[in-house]
């Protein structure tokens, strides 16, 4: 009966030898373990990378939308005082901003602003979306851009650099202004859009009195 058993025993142990491999889970190598990670980080460098691009590519949009509103502004301030903001003080765009917020017809612009690009007491420092506070050339500097640019002022952002090139020309590569359309160019139809609006308001208020 010992040998029956011993037979049986042998026989249970080739049995469980026969099974077919592909009922059992297989550990992954080394190597596919390797070239899995590798694989996962490359695809996730990319998507960071694609993100990072996208954001910056959004901030630069947002900052020349800024700057042709505010390139509107004054040509509304313009249109209804007869002068320009002027500026009190070097390199700050706090008196400007203040005159713009005072006049009616370019309050409402700057109104609708994004909370990020205002900052300062009574938030009347106008930020660009790198966190720069933007720079003004009234019509009375002797910079050749506002000259270029008819007299009429110019808002200026130093850039993703926040660097405004005043010891580095190397950084006005990417300086933004009011002045400078971008890609895409002003929107000339909706300037004289808002003209004629304004035209017809006032002849709106001139048959009501």
């Amino acid at each position: 009966m010992f040998g029956e058993f011993a037979v049986q025993k042998n026989h249970s142990w080739r049995c469980l030898g026969d099974l077919p491999t592909a009922s059992m889970p297989r550990a992954m190598t080394l190597v596919e373990m390797t070239i899995t990670v590798g694989a996962v980080g490359f695809l996730l460098f990319l998507v960071l990378g694609w993100m990072a691009t996208l954001q910056e590519q959004t901030k630069e949009d947002l900052a020349r939308r800024m700057l042709a509103d505010l390139d509107k502004a004054l040509v509304r301030y313009r249109r209804a005082t007869g002068s320009y903001p002027t500026l009190r003080g070097p390199n700050s765009t706090i008196p400007p901003v203040v005159d713009l917020l005072d006049q009616e017809k370019t309050r409402p612009i700057l109104e609708v602003l994004p909370s990020c690009l205002r900052g300062g007491p009574g938030r009347v420092r106008l930020l660009d979306p790198w966190g720069t506070p933007l720079r003004y050339l009234p019509a009375d500097s002797d910079n050749p851009r506002v000259k270029a640019n008819g007299g009429r002022p110019i808002f200026e952002s130093a850039g993703p650099d926040r660097d405004f090139g005043d010891t580095n020309p190397v950084a006005l590569g990417n300086n933004l202004r009011s002045d400078d359309p971008g890609p895409n160019g002003f929107r000339i139809h909706q300037v004289f859009r808002d003209a004629l609006a304004e035209q017809e308001e006032g002849v709106g208020q001139k048959g009501n009195q």
